[in-house]
């Protein structure tokens, strides 16, 4: 008797699928320990078991981002040798050799020079600095102290906070604990209380003089505790446009070569173009659903026409000339002005 694949030999092949997928979520700290390297916990207790101490900047970090709810499912924790002298950046640059499964970077750097460094090194990065300070100038209208300089920098990818208590350890750590483990776009980095940290007080004036610094602070609106600020980054732009503008450059990036990567050829033609396409609707309606974007007014995709492009541009190789306008989500801050009448 005969079989169907005598008269049909049908031969599936399982294509292969691309893992490359950016961790946005996970928090590297960066500080002085006897244990020198990266590596992961998901836990305090771990930590403590492989011989770090409750007093270490690196155990407090954690132990504030782990406190938080919700909560990130690890951490990466890098501890360098002791040195009169810490070169940061180069350290932060021995981290990235090991792994770049971060985004989030914290370090027990104090010294002004030092976060300016860093803060700079990390804008040509991937990835995000926050901070804390407690320098008494950052209070003041004075334009040297860090937080001046780095607005005066506009630099992007680092936002901070203010404490008055200098003994405080880490308290930025609770602050990116408590709104790293959301998707980006879906919090807005302000208006919460975080575990872990004393609310402090603020006068009008003080708190006007670090929101122009857009510097951020924790302390109580009325009886609530919260991250207090204006939500932004160095540079004066929103923390939550700064990540999600971030978000989608990994995200695109990453499925377009996925597309790349697991087809053997995309034909330079109009059908090819509008696989790659497709896939930037797709990015983009994720954004929406992440709170990145709005599709209130639609996307606007353009794609080049394979049959207009010239002979040289078509053997290229190179994709060029796509481009697309979406709407940011935004957020909502702050509510102004409500009027109402009332009468009886």
């Amino acid at each position: 008797m005969l079989e169907i694949k005598d008269i049909v030999n049908v031969i599936i092949n399982r294509e292969t699928v691309s893992k490359t997928i950016r961790d946005l979520q996970t928090i590297a700290i960066v500080a002085e320990s006897t244990k020198l390297g990266s590596f992961v916990y998901t836990s305090t207790t771990q930590m403590l078991d492989d011989g770090y101490l409750t007093t270490d900047f690196a155990y407090v970090a954690a132990n504030r981002i782990f406190s938080q709810n919700p909560q990130v499912r690890s951490i990466v924790v890098y501890g360098y040798a002791t040195a009169v002298d810490v070169d940061y950046v180069a350290e932060i640059t021995k981290l990235q050799a090991e792994t770049n499964a971060w985004f989030y970077l914290i370090t027990d750097a104090t010294d002004q020079a030092d976060k300016v460094a860093i803060a700079e090194y990390i804008q040509t990065q991937t990835a995000v600095y926050v901070f804390s300070d407690s320098t008494a100038a950052n209070l003041t209208v004075a334009t040297t102290d860090v937080f001046s300089v780095l607005k005066e920098k506009s630099l992007t990818n680092t936002f901070y906070m203010h404490v008055k208590d200098s003994t405080v350890v880490a308290p930025e750590a609770a602050w990116v604990g408590r709104f790293a483990s959301a998707v980006i776009g879906s919090n807005s980095w302000i208006h919460k209380a975080l575990v872990t940290l004393t609310p402090e007080g603020f006068t009008p004036t003080e708190m006007a003089i670090l929101k122009s610094k857009n510097a951020h602070y924790y302390t109580k609106v009325g009886q609530d505790p919260s991250i207090e600020g204006n939500a932004n980054v160095a540079a004066g732009e929103k923390i939550k446009t700064i990540l999600g503008a971030i978000w989608l450059e990994v995200r695109i990036g990453e499925a377009m070569w996925n597309l790349i990567y697991t087809k053997e050829t995309i034909n330079y033609t109009n059908a090819g173009i509008e696989q790659f396409k497709a896939i930037l609707v797709q990015v983009l309606n994720e954004a929406v659903s992440n709170n990145i974007l709005t599709d209130d007014d639609g996307f606007q995709i353009s794609t080049p026409d394979a049959n207009k492009l010239t002979s040289q541009e078509r053997a290229s190789g190179y994709l060029r000339k796509v481009t697309f306008r979406a709407r940011l989500a935004g957020a909502i801050l702050f509510v102004d002005a409500i009027e109402g009448t009332v009468y009886a």
